[in-house]
């Protein structure tokens, strides 16, 4: 698990994707039916990293925006999230990222623009952070186009060189990917380093297929590498595998008003990673990200308020949690 004792530069590391948000202002089903939106920062590895700062983690990201209005914006929601921005790259080749949501209390339908965010490149001063990290995080959406899949997977491997703790977001979707047939073997490949990884149900029946057990999709991240599977179910809550025997829980929601459910797994990973840091075992780890998530999904738009971190923590003490048998 993640060395609670090692000082480093940074508490947490993201490298990947920035977008811009815009998300119908009525709950619809489709982007047809949608007529007004409103803009919001976006991006998994992005607002986890502001969600950590403003838990009080001193937080970096890294990634790429276009050299425009959108831009401009993510860069100062991120220096007022106390997001250190030192390998933030901007670019005149693309645009800054966009995507487009129907907002909805599940799944929600949406569009993606990509552009500067793909472009996110290496440098040896980048490659310095992430040895002086605690935690260095991605995601399968920033692994989807060249040249940020290079500079993570290179990312990687620096931090498993140097002991770090590693963790995966594996937020995958074909539209996203343009070359789908490799998908699998990238994946793999990445899976090698990670120690933690929060899969979804959506996510998983995208990368192995619709008609599986929760449990069977979580034992496949285990044997691509993964040393602990997080797999969130929604209102049927959190499945929690580890290649540690005797690590085997479910976790039971609590019934909370879904006002908008964008944003939730970067509320549950925040969470989970933060309580990680402060020397929590996994299994209560998870349930503060439970706690931080149902916190999201009463509000709309992203987690800009977050509760004191003490009563999130003992919010996540009062979650049911039922051990599972081997």
């Amino acid at each position: 698990m993640l060395n609670t004792t090692t000082s480093r530069q940074y508490d947490f590391l993201a490298i990947g994707e920035s977008l811009i948000d815009i998300i119908s202002t009525d709950a619809v089903d489709s982007l047809k039916d949608a007529d007004t939106y409103r803009r919001f920062i976006g991006g998994q590895a992005t607002n986890l990293t502001m969600n950590i700062s403003r838990l009080g983690k001193r937080a970096a990201l890294a990634t790429c925006l276009g050299d425009d209005g959108f831009g401009n914006f993510i860069q100062q929601e991120l220096v007022q999230s106390g997001v250190d921005t030192t390998f933030v790259q901007v670019t005149t080749k693309a645009p800054t990222s966009i995507s487009i949501i129907a907002r909805s209390q599940t799944t929600p339908d949406f569009m993606i623009l990509r552009g500067a965010d793909a472009l996110l490149s290496s440098s040896p001063e980048l490659l310095e952070a992430v040895a002086n990290s605690r935690i260095v995080h991605s995601s399968a959406f920033a692994l989807s186009r060249e040249s940020a899949r290079s500079t993570i997977l290179n990312g990687f491997k620096v931090a498993h060189k140097n002991g770090n703790f590693i963790s995966l977001d594996p937020n995958y979707h074909p539209y996203i990917w343009p070359d789908i047939a490799r998908f699998v073997d990238i994946l793999k490949e990445v899976y090698q380093f990670v120690n933690i990884t929060k899969p979804s149900l959506d996510d998983c029946e995208r990368i192995f297929g619709s008609g599986k057990m929760p449990r069977e999709y979580a034992e496949f991240f285990l044997e691509w590498g993964a040393e602990h599977v997080v797999l969130t179910m929604g209102s049927e809550g959190v499945l929690l595998l580890s290649s540690e025997k005797g690590q085997q829980y479910h976790i039971q929601p609590n019934q909370t008003q879904v006002a908008d459910v964008t944003g939730a797994g970067d509320a549950y990973w925040a969470g989970l990673l933060t309580s990680l840091m402060d020397g929590h075992p996994l299994v209560e780890a998870a349930r503060v990200g439970q706690a931080l998530a149902e916190i999201k999904i009463g509000s709309f738009g992203p987690l800009s308020s977050i509760p004191d971190l003490q009563s999130i923590y003992q919010q996540g003490q009062a979650i049911p949690l039922t051990s599972i048998e081997d």
